[in-house]
């Protein structure tokens, strides 16, 4: 009896999520130009870019909720509210239906993610800037509900410099490794095809974070030289991989 009440919550579930289109209050918050949308390819920078940013004192990571049971890093436990909002699937599904998130996300067929329009709400009111990192598919479905926002797309400035850190990872099997490729090659594809996203090159982690705080330069000129390195490493990885 509790298997088939748990199968038909995570159905109603998941119904919601599909279903789920970002409430006008969400569109204005994102459109506002107070929050910086961040993604990219695997092993880019973007989360040491991220926690350089909020280490400054003027940004903060917008937390966000999710189904899944915290877990344990490196020997210490997450923390609620820290790492993620975690939260039952009876919650998830009750601030789904309040219209609470900006985006919403089923991923593995079970595990729920979303980003709510409070968690945001509180970084502002903190004085702070809101930096929220999401995968290249959800930014794209906010660039088209919200027509001004631009992502960031952080590349790594080179397919050389790009192995040395994803080797500094470690523990990556073949398949690991063969899986994340593939992801990379769609996601800077993407980029490519959306003028939406702003590409940056993360060089050195405080010179991106300094040009992310100081106003990144979106002339078709600069841009170009990017959508050149994309374009490069595209190439290499459908080559190599």
């Amino acid at each position: 009896m509790k298997e088939e009440k748990t199968k038909s919550l995570v159905k109603k579930l998941h119904g919601a999520v599909a279903a789920y289109s970002m409430p006008k209050h969400a569109r204005e918050l994102i459109g506002s130009g107070e929050v910086t949308v961040f993604c990219g390819v695997t092993a880019a920078g973007k989360n040491t870019i991220i926690n350089y940013l909020v280490s400054g004192g003027s940004y903060q990571h917008v937390v966000s909720h999710t189904t899944r049971k915290p877990r344990t890093n490196d020997g210490v436990p997450e923390k609620n509210g820290k790492e993620y909002w975690f939260v039952s699937p009876d919650e998830m599904l009750a601030l789904i239906e309040d219209k609470s998130f900006i985006e919403v996300k089923a991923i593995h067929g079970e595990t729920c993610y979303g980003t709510s329009t409070l968690a945001v709400d509180a970084v502002l009111k903190a004085n702070k800037h809101p930096l929220m990192e999401i995968d290249v598919q959800g930014a794209l479905e906010l660039t088209e509900a919200v027509p001004n926002l631009r992502p960031l797309f952080v590349l790594p400035p080179s397919y050389e410099v790009w192995m040395e850190r994803m080797k500094k990872r470690g523990g990556l099997s073949d398949e690991d490794k063969r899986r994340r490729f593939l992801s990379a090659s769609m996601e800077i594809e993407t980029a490519l095809d959306h003028p939406a996203f702003v590409l940056v090159v993360n060089h050195e982690v405080d010179e991106t974070a300094e040009l992310i705080t100081n106003g990144i330069d979106t002339s078709e000129t600069a841009q170009a030289e990017c959508r050149e390195l994309a374009q490069k490493l595209l190439k290499k990885i459908q080559e190599v991989h």
